[in-house]
């Protein structure tokens, strides 16, 4: 995560979107968070997990 912060930064970029990140997927949540995105949006029932059944994708953005 650090090395495309790094990257998106180098190459003249504002800002960093993600645009599919599994909202039970608590540990990729948390490092992005850590790592200064946050949560813009929310698309619900996006992907069909296999233990929960239709959960969100959250979209994630950080400015650069």
């Amino acid at each position: 995560g650090e090395h495309v912060i790094e990257w998106c930064r180098e190459a003249g970029f504002r800002g960093i979107r993600f645009n599919a990140v599994v909202e039970t997927n608590e540990a990729a949540v948390r490092l992005w968070k850590s790592l200064g995105f946050e949560i813009v949006g929310t698309v619900p029932d996006a992907f069909d997990h296999a233990d929960h059944g239709p959960v969100g994708l959250h979209v994630m953005y950080r400015r650069l």
